[in-house]
């Protein structure tokens, strides 16, 4: 091999390595890049939880202050009654402003991505009592109802 030759090799290796250098940089650099992204993406998503938090606080305070009300009432029967009617309504609102709606029950069908049977008085299928009710957000299934099937 002439010198010549070698010299135009040793130019491009020093050439490739100077590349590969390059390289290396500008996969180190959006390495970092995605580095501190990610860091970027969590604390956003804490700060976002800490929102979520204090909104449906935010919603929820109402509700505990009514809960205190008939709470002063509870000597008056009547008055009494009515006050947690009236949280319970309060309550229901809040889950329907939220997206979440209560799984149809009594006179159902059993279904056992919707329901779980806690007790079986036949071989019908059908829900006769809901002993704890069953939610969906999103058409997902949250909470299944639990039911007595007849």
């Amino acid at each position: 091999m002439s010198d010549k030759q070698i010299k135009t090799l040793q130019e491009e290796l020093e050439k490739t390595k100077q590349q590969a250098k390059e390289y290396l940089e500008g996969w180190q650099r959006a390495k970092a890049d995605y580095i501190n992204r990610e860091r970027e993406l969590e604390k956003d998503k804490s700060l976002w939880m800490e929102f979520m938090a204090l909104d449906l606080l935010i919603k929820l305070l109402p509700i505990s202050e009514s809960l205190e009300g008939a709470m002063r009432h509870k000597d008056k029967k009547e008055e009494f009654v009515k006050g947690i009617e009236q949280i319970q309504k309060q309550f229901e609102d809040l889950i329907k402003k939220l997206g979440v709606e209560r799984i149809k029950t009594i006179g159902e069908k059993f279904n056992p991505e919707l329901h779980e049977a806690i007790e079986k008085k036949g071989e019908d299928g059908k829900i006769i009592e809901e002993v704890n009710p069953g939610y969906k957000m999103g058409g997902k299934v949250i909470k299944v109802a639990k039911v007595v099937i007849k």
